[in-house]
């Protein structure tokens, strides 16, 4: 569990915005459309790589080009409720009005143009992209386009983000991962909603069949047995075909467990609330009892050893209680988090 210096910075000077802006997400370009008036305020928080901020800004162009793509070392997607003003997002040749209440999704990987003619009051929230169960491709069908309160999940999703936003001290203390695991899970279950609402009958198909993939393997982490074979009985296809699915999407079956398995015990190791379990008895509840295979497999995974990672993580955690305690949000220019 990473915890990094909040973020809180306001501004006048929109080179000055643009350069934080650029930290704080990925590189961007940003240009005032407030004739000499430009003013911009954002506070937020970065925890397990996902960053939450509250932006208000007066109005304004972002720009996403192909070379500021080039020369980003990770690629995100990034997720904006708007509470205040109305906005424009074009991506992928579509084109969507942004609207209060509304959820837009757009992928850092492609170029992508934000209008803002009126001063917006918004939230923003930035994550990497295999944090969400719809593909690359999937999440392409629903980039630009706006998922307004008629869905219900936005409905779920939208008072959430809105609470997280106005107090960044939930994403703190023994609970954090958990606020920050549950806010992605239902962000990850409105895009899946809403592409396979806007696919095609294959592609619709082709989703579905992922998703009751992971799904059924991300219920069975704990189960040393899991494997390829028993995945595609339960969801009645060949081992095959369960290859080329996941063969698709640029991994493998083992390596996708793995990756789930590891990602689960190091939010369980960072977590406070779990400090008093053994290493061993949390690795075997995810699928690893053999603790000298769990320790070289974390090891070559994450470069530090579990108990190394545990200690570094828990006093991160320690050390931001702390500074809860002691004081608010600092401020200004050198308080900024770098994602990107």
């Amino acid at each position: 569990m990473a915890l990094l210096p909040p973020v809180a910075f306001a501004t006048e000077s929109v080179l000055a915005w643009q350069r934080v802006i650029s930290s704080s997400f990925v590189p961007l370009v940003v240009d005032d459309l407030s004739d000499g008036r430009f003013a911009g305020t954002i506070r937020g928080r970065v925890l397990d790589d996902v960053f939450f901020a509250r932006l208000r800004v007066t109005p304004h162009e972002v720009h996403r080009t192909r070379a500021l793509i080039d020369a980003s070392q990770r690629l995100f997607y990034k997720v904006t409720l708007l509470l205040e003003g109305t906005g424009e997002l074009v991506q992928d040749t579509r084109r969507a009005l942004m609207l209060p209440g509304s959820v837009s999704v757009y992928d850092t990987a492609r170029p992508y143009d934000l209008r803002f003619p009126d001063p917006i009051d918004a939230v923003v929230v930035m994550f990497p992209r295999d944090l969400v169960d719809p593909s690359p491709d999937h999440v392409r069908a629903i980039t630009a386009t706006s998922l307004g309160p008629e869905e219900a999940l936005t409905r779920l999703v939208a008072p959430l983000l809105t609470e997280i936003s106005r107090d960044f001290t939930a994403l703190e203390g023994p609970a954090s991962t958990r606020v920050v695991r549950t806010a992605v899970e239902l962000i990850s279950a409105l895009l899946s909603t809403a592409a396979l609402a806007r696919t095609d009958d294959h592609d619709r198909e082709h989703l579905s069949l992922m998703l009751r993939i992971r799904e059924y393997i991300l219920d069975n982490l704990g189960d040393s047995e899991l494997n390829p074979e028993g995945i595609a009985r339960a969801v009645f296809i060949s081992t095959r075909h369960l290859h080329a699915l996941f063969h698709q999407q640029g991994t493998t079956v083992s390596a996708w467990i793995r990756e789930q398995r590891l990602e689960a015990i190091r939010r369980d190791l960072a977590d406070p609330l779990h400090a008093h379990r053994p290493i061993s008895e949390i690795a075997t509840s995810w699928g690893y009892p053999d603790a000298s295979h769990f320790s070289r497999t974390f090891r070559q995974q994450t470069g530090v050893a579990p108990s190394a990672f545990r200690r570094a993580a828990l006093e991160e955690a320690r050390r931001g209680g702390d500074e809860r305690s002691g004081g608010d949000e600092r401020s200004g220019g050198d308080q900024r988090v770098s994602t990107g």
